[in-house]
């Protein structure tokens, strides 16, 4: 796995722990992984995720993660293939670090195992399966974490 952490708004520079980002996203991403895939995350500004939730979901508010799979190539190249984006709101994970109690580092990574979770097939439609998910997401980051 080739991962690319992108930071296209202001996140200070105590926070840009693209290693523990990079871990992360390896865990999420399961079985995939281990695959010749590339996978970006971006760390963007309300108005970028807004424009990004209008153009590709048709939702017309702020969020906090959205992750984008790309479709296998036809053919094997021997080239990674682009296996997906994590569009992460720093605003939004810094506003959201308080009201869970959370370090803003704990909430970014939150946001990058759970798209990670999505990119490996995980859903969280009902209840039930947000809960797993978070679950997963908050063993990951513990692991992570852990010196």
């Amino acid at each position: 796995m080739i991962a690319h952490i992108f930071y296209k708004t202001a996140v200070p520079a105590y926070l840009r722990r693209t290693g523990l980002f990079k871990a992360a996203l390896q865990k999420g991403l399961k079985r995939f992984a281990r695959q010749n895939i590339e996978v970006n995350v971006i760390f963007v500004d309300e108005k970028e995720i807004r424009r990004v939730n209008e153009q590709f979901l048709d939702h017309h508010y702020v969020t906090d993660v959205i992750s984008f799979n790309h479709e296998r190539p036809p053919f094997d190249t021997g080239e990674p293939w682009s296996f997906g984006d994590i569009f992460v709101c720093y605003p939004v994970a810094r506003q959201n670090a308080k009201s869970f109690n959370h370090t803003i580092l704990q909430e970014m990574l939150m946001y990058v195992t759970h798209g990670a979770l999505h990119l490996s097939g995980m859903d969280d439609h009902s209840p039930q399966d947000r809960a797993e998910m978070d679950r997963q997401a908050e063993r990951i980051i513990a692991l992570v974490l852990k010196p």
